[in-house]
């Protein structure tokens, strides 16, 4: 197979590649400004938080994937022609860590209906969201630079893509074999494991800095997630987002051969009202799931009112759920509560005799 190298296409039109770059990095950063005003409305005013579907747009990777491939191959041209280059390592690492950050904070969003917000996490989303502008104002300004050729005296771009010199060999015809040779597979495994090397050597301090930011990111997310994925809470502690429930106290009861466990909770919500779900208060003793049994929670009507489809609202009420259960162990009590499809909350019970 015969291909022509591409060096002298691009170099043809490396003004025109890096104002596509930066009309796409300015799409992503002006859907970014939008986004970082719209966490500000939340902050004064909450209920702006039900708008958040018209601000969640995942389309924003995918301009940012499309830029990152166009630096990717202007620094590729560069390394070539032996040009600086090291503004497309800033900008390609940079770009990452915003895509993570993006990812994250879209998904904090698509919450914002279902959940109360917290003003601690909001504005914490806000000031990094902030940091992140900054950063893509910068690029987009660099990069529009470049496109136009600008004569700055301290860049003097447009010298720089005189001094490129397409010639001839830049767009030689090359025969490539398509045939696969194992020897010549392993070599090339080879160079492109010494060309990482002296590109590692080259950037160590940029690389350095990425991982360390990257790693410290994953890893106070993933403490934040296990420390609450894997929490155990006590009594009289709030837990949950979409309603807001504390366990006041629980008790449990003897009849015969009949065994129960009685929960007097609070429970609140913001927003919408609307009925509890019981089902999402499972009780375990040990490793046995009870559901609460609402045709015997009468027999404990004098602790507070049994909750029967009573409707929950932004007011505090209080009520017992009753348990049937098959046997009685105190000590290793615990009540689940399902707030949402991926947050469950593990409440210690400290049983009392009614």
């Amino acid at each position: 197979m015969v291909l022509r190298r591409p060096y002298a296409f691009l170099i043809k039109h490396f003004r025109l590649i890096h104002l596509v770059i930066t009309a796409l990095f300015a799409i992503v950063a002006l859907k970014c400004r939008a986004i970082y005003s719209y966490l500000r409305k939340v902050i004064i005013d909450t209920t702006n938080r039900y708008d958040a579907p018209s601000f969640i747009d995942y389309r924003l990777f995918i301009y940012i994937l499309i830029a990152l491939v166009f630096c990717y191959v202007v620094y590729w041209l560069l390394k070539y022609k032996d040009k600086p280059r090291k503004i497309y390592i800033f900008t390609i690492g940079g770009y990452i860590l915003v895509s993570a950050f993006l990812f994250i904070l879209l998904g904090y969003m698509g919450g914002f209906s279902s959940a109360v917000v917290d003003q601690k996490t909001i504005r914490l989303y806000r000031d990094i969201l902030l940091i992140v502008l900054l950063f893509q104002y910068l690029i987009v300004l660099i990069m529009l630079i470049r496109g136009l050729g600008f004569d700055i005296k301290k860049f003097d771009f447009k010298r720089d893509v005189q001094e490129l010199n397409a010639n001839e060999s830049d767009s030689e015809e090359i025969e490539v074999n398509v045939g696969i040779d194992t020897t010549n597979v392993m070599r090339m495994v080879r160079k492109q494991g010494r060309e990482f090397g002296y590109f590692f050597k080259e950037f160590k301090l940029y690389i350095i800095i990425i991982l360390i930011i990257v790693i410290g990111f994953v890893g106070y997310r993933g403490y934040n997630y296990f420390s609450v994925k894997y929490k155990v809470y006590k009594e009289n502690e709030i837990v949950g987002n979409i309603n807001n429930i504390v366990v006041r106290d629980s008790y449990y009861s003897i009849d015969g051969n009949n065994n129960y466990v009685i929960i007097n909770f609070d429970i609140y919500k913001n927003g919408v009202k609307e009925r509890f779900n019981t089902g999402n208060m499972a009780l375990y003793i040990g490793k046995d799931k009870y559901l609460p049994d609402k045709n015997v929670c009468y027999k404990f009507s004098s602790l507070g009112t049994c909750y029967k489809k009573q409707y929950i609202d932004n007011n505090v009420s209080n009520y017992l759920l009753s348990y049937a259960v098959d046997s009685l162990n105190v000590q290793d009590a615990y009540l689940v509560y399902t707030d949402s499809f991926q947050d469950n909350y593990k409440i210690k019970l400290i049983l009392k005799e009614f």
